[in-house]
């Protein structure tokens, strides 16, 4: 007998481009009227999906970003021991470690420079049950989500998106002796997904995820939450819009979605400068490129589309370089 897990985890990191686009038309984000809109031509698709914004509104976008990071106050969870007491487990960790440490009931790890706290429990084993009595637990698991996330002191006027979805799997049957009968699909856990924005920009890379076997154990969470600061770089050498990479993103997008029709959609974010510089932030347009299922002789064929950035401070590169040909699926 062979599960095979759907963790909906690996669809929300799939579709986290759909989750960070603004939800309601906003001057940040594409309209929400290009959900769903395919087409191959690509000048077109990207002049549509283009945020409204200007430089000027750049500008007074990221002034209230840097009044909104000067003010923001520490999380409740600021060293390895103020972890170890939130969530009760005996000392051990080294102060100033970003390693792994095991604390036998769970292992962790926590970063403090990139806001980083990850905890995995060791549960042993827990069975996946039906959905229907599964859903008796959804309620008291979205609670403990909600109180944890008040506990951690996550402030709500940074919480841009919160998304609740249950872990599911499905047992395959032997494919002779049961002839691959497929049996019923039962949940495993749910997990809460919290994106963060910083005066209404998201931040990239920056969310809670915090996952639940039932209403009274976690399973994992996975938090990255660090302090925002504005490259002051971006602010000496000043702002662009959008509008002014059109070309640049045109050209990117033909290169690489080899003429199949395409969804691009956009959001003004901030993205780190650095990985070695985990605090310090700059202004982005995130461009998804999504590309329409192709029905085939086979069935149907998805490519994978891209992510990419355009960078939205004077004299830095239009685009990032494009580090392949393709973005298409092995056809």
């Amino acid at each position: 007998m062979n599960r095979h897990l759907v963790k909906l985890l690996a669809a929300l990191a799939c579709l986290t481009w759909t989750l960070e686009v603004p939800a309601a038309d906003s001057p940040l984000g594409s309209p929400s009227a290009l959900v769903g809109r395919y087409t191959n031509n690509y000048e077109e698709a990207v002049r549509a999906a283009l945020p409204e914004v200007d430089s000027s509104a750049i500008v007074k976008v990221m002034e209230a970003v840097r009044v909104a990071s000067a003010a923001e106050k520490p999380l409740v969870i600021v060293t390895v021991r103020d972890l170890e007491k939130f969530f009760s487990f005996r000392e051990r960790g080294l102060l100033n470690d970003s390693t792994y440490v095991d604390v036998g009931e769970a292992v962790y790890r926590f970063d403090s420079g990139a806001g980083r706290i990850y905890v995995a429990w060791r549960l042993g084993s827990v069975a996946p049950v039906a959905r229907k009595q599964f859903a008796a637990e959804i309620p008291a698991i979205r609670s403990a989500h909600d109180a944890l996330i008040e506990r951690l002191g996550i402030p709500r006027q940074e919480v841009m998106f919160v998304d609740f979805r249950e872990i599911l799997s499905e047992t395959d049957g032997h494919p002779v002796l049961e002839k691959g009968v497929k049996g019923e699909i039962q949940s495993e856990g749910a997990t809460t997904t919290v994106l963060r924005a910083v005066a209404g920009v998201l931040v990239e890379g920056s969310y809670l995820r915090v996952s639940s076997v039932n209403g009274k154990r976690l399973a994992w969470l996975d938090m990255r939450w660090p302090i925002v600061r504005l490259s002051e770089a971006t602010f000496a050498s000043g702002f662009r819009a959008p509008k002014d990479a059109l070309e640049a993103i045109v050209k990117r997008v033909s290169a690489s979605s080899g003429d199949l029709a395409v969804n691009v959609r956009m959001a003004v974010v901030l993205r780190p400068v650095d990985p070695a510089r985990p605090t310090e932030f700059v202004p982005a347009l995130k461009i998804g490129v999504q590309p329409r299922t192709v029905k085939t002789d086979q069935g149907y064929r998805t490519d994978a589309g891209e992510v990419f950035y355009s960078d939205l401070v004077r004299g830095s590169p239009l685009v990032e370089p494009l580090l392949r040909d393709t973005v298409q699926s092995p056809r």
